[in-house]
C-alpha cells in the first residue's frame, strides 16, 4: 500500500512539473521584456551566444538530474529491507572517472568562454573607442545622452554636433574625447549644453541606424536596459559610459531600470520608439522648435499662468521669444554674485525634472508607467494607482495640434485626462516618491478643479 501511495505521489509530482513546463512554453514571446525576441543587431549577437549555451546547460541539467533520479529509483529499497552494509560498488580512487568529470567541465567552460569573449568584443567594437563620451558621428548616425534620475530617464540629442556639455572654463575642451575635468567640477545641470533637444521617458530613434549613447546619472546608480535591442549598461553619477542601440524595424521597445535605485525602482521604466527616417526627421524638427504661447483669455493661457506659478521652478518649457540660455547664463558668467547664485540654484532645480516643451507628443508619462493616450472606450476609473494601462503607440505625425477630449480625430486614442489630473494633484499617491527629501514630484492639494482643467488644457497644446 505504501509503495502504491509513493508511486501516486511521484506521478503527481511529475505531472505538475510537466504541466509547469507546458505552460511556460505557451508564454507569449511578444512580451516587452523578452530577451529571446531580439530586434536589433546587438540583441541578436547576445541571443546567438545565449541560445546555444542555454541548450548545452539544458542537456547537462537533464543528464545530471535525470541520472540522479534514475540511480535513486534503481537502488531504492523498502525500509524493512534496508541493510546499511549492503552498498553499491564504490568508485572512489578511480583515476579515469575522476579525470573525466574534472576535464569535461573545464573543456566545456573554455569552449563557452571563447565564444563569450568574441561576442563581448563584437558588442564593444560598436561603442565609441577610447573615451567616455560619444563624439558626433563617431560610430553611429545619432548621438544621445541618457541621464538616469530617481525615477525617470532623460534623453538629450546632440543635433548640432557641438557636444553634450558646455565649455564652462573656456579652455576649448568640452567633450572631444572625455568629459573635461575642469568642466566636470560643475554640476551636471549646469554643464549640459542648452542647445540640445531634451525629452523625457521616451527615446525616439530612426529604425535601421546605430544610435550612440552616452549614459550617466544625476543621483544614484541606475541601469539602462532595452532587452530587445541590447544588453544592460550602468548609469553612474560622475561617470560616462558608452553604449548603442539599433532597431531593425519601426516599433515600440520597452525597458526597465535594473539597478535598485530607491522607492520607485520597480516603476522606473523606459520606452524606445523607432520610426522611419522621414517620420523621425519630422519628429526631430518639431522637437527643435519652441512651444507656442496660447492666446490671451483662453483656458490654456490661464493654465500657462498656473504652470509658471506652480511648476516652472522644476519643469522647463521653451517658448517663442525666450532663448534657451536665458535662465542659465548668469550661473556661468562672472559678475553679479547675487544673481549668479540665484541663477545657479534655478538651473539646478529647472533641469532636475522632465522638460515638458513637447509633452503632448509623448506616448508615456510619469517615468513611463502611464500612457498619455488611451483608447476611446477606456474606463477612467480603471486607471487608478497600481492599475497601469496599456501603452498605445501613436504615430507622431498623426497627433492633432491641440488635443480635445471630445475630438475623435485620434481614431482609437484619446487624451488621458483623468490620469493627468490624478498625477498633477497628488503624484506621490500614484508613484512612490520622497518629495520631502526633494526626490520626485510633490503633491499640489491647493490646486482647484479649475486650476487642473486649465493646466491640462495648456499641456495639451505642447505638441
Amino acid at each position: 500500500m505504501e509503495i502504491v501511495k509513493s508511486r501516486t505521489k511521484s506521478r503527481a509530482l511529475a505531472g505538475a512539473v510537466g504541466l509547469s513546463l507546458l505552460l511556460a512554453a505557451c508564454a507569449d514571446d511578444e512580451k516587452p521584456l523578452n530577451t529571446f525576441n531580439p530586434e536589433g543587431p546587438a540583441a541578436q549577437s547576445i541571443d546567438n551566444l545565449i541560445g546555444p549555451i542555454f541548450w548545452i546547460a539544458a542537456v547537462i541539467g537533464v543528464l545530471v538530474v535525470g541520472g540522479g533520479i534514475g540511480l535513486a529509483i534503481k537502488n531504492r529499497v523498502h525500509p524493512d529491507d534496508y541493510d546499511p552494509d549492503d552498498l553499491p560498488p564504490q568508485i572512489h580512487g578511480n583515476p579515469k572517472l575522476e579525470w573525466g568529470w574534472t576535464a569535461a567541465p573545464a573543456v566545456l567552460l573554455i569552449f563557452i568562454s571563447v565564444f563569450t569573449v568574441f561576442s563581448i568584443w563584437d558588442l564593444e567594437e560598436k561603442n565609441t573607442p577610447g573615451g567616455g563620451v560619444a563624439a558626433c558621428g563617431d560610430t553611429g548616425d545619432l548621438d544621445v545622452l541618457v541621464i538616469g534620475q530617481q525615477w525617470w530617464w532623460e534623453y538629450r540629442y546632440d543635433i548640432d554636433c557641438d557636444g553634450f556639455f558646455e565649455d564652462l572654463d573656456g579652455d576649448g575642451v568640452n567633450n572631444t574625447d572625455v568629459w573635461d575635468a575642469d568642466d566636470a567640477e560643475w554640476p551636471l545641470e549646469i554643464a549640459l549644453d542648452d542647445d540640445d533637444v531634451s525629452v523625457a521617458n521616451e527615446m525616439v530613434i530612426p529604425a535601421g541606424q546605430q544610435i550612440d549613447l552616452t549614459i550617466t546619472s544625476r543621483d544614484v546608480i541606475h541601469s539602462f536596459w532595452i532587452p530587445r535591442l541590447n544588453g544592460k549598461r550602468d548609469a553612474v553619477p560622475g561617470r560616462l559610459h558608452t553604449w548603442n542601440l539599433e532597431a531593425d524595424f519601426p516599433g515600440e521597445y520597452t525597458g526597465w531600470c535594473t539597478e535598485f535605485c530607491g522607492l520607485s525602482h520597480a516603476r522606473m521604466r523606459m520606452n524606445v520608439i523607432a520610426l522611419t527616417d522621414s517620420e523621425f526627421d519630422e519628429w526631430l524638427a518639431n522637437q527643435s522648435t519652441p512651444a507656442d504661447i496660447p492666446p490671451e483669455g483662453s483656458e490654456a493661457a490661464a493654465g500657462r499662468e498656473t504652470f509658471q506659478q506652480q511648476c516652472a521652478s522644476c519643469h522647463i518649457i521653451w517658448e517663442d521669444g525666450l532663448g534657451k540660455d536665458a535662465i542659465y547664463t548668469g550661473a556661468r558668467n562672472e559678475g553679479d554674485a547675487d544673481r549668479q547664485g540665484r541663477d545657479f540654484e534655478a538651473a539646478l532645480a529647472a533641469k532636475a525634472a522632465p522638460n515638458l516643451t513637447h509633452f503632448a507628443t509623448r506616448t508615456v508619462m510619469a517615468g513611463a508607467i502611464y500612457s498619455t493616450y488611451v483608447g476611446l472606450d477606456a474606463n477612467d476609473n480603471d486607471l487608478n494607482k497600481g492599475q497601469e494601462n496599456e501603452t498605445y503607440l501613436a504615430q507622431y505625425n498623426d497627433l492633432p495640434e491641440a488635443i480635445d477630449e471630445s475630438d475623435d480625430s485620434l481614431g482609437v486614442l484619446r487624451w488621458n485626462r483623468a490620469q493627468l489630473r490624478r498625477w498633477i494633484r497628488n503624484a506621490p499617491d500614484q508613484k512612490d516618491m520622497a518629495p520631502d527629501d526633494l526626490l520626485g514630484m510633490p503633491a499640489f492639494p491647493g490646486l482647484t478643479d479649475e486650476d487642473l482643467d486649465n493646466l491640462i488644457a495648456y499641456i495639451a497644446t505642447l505638441d
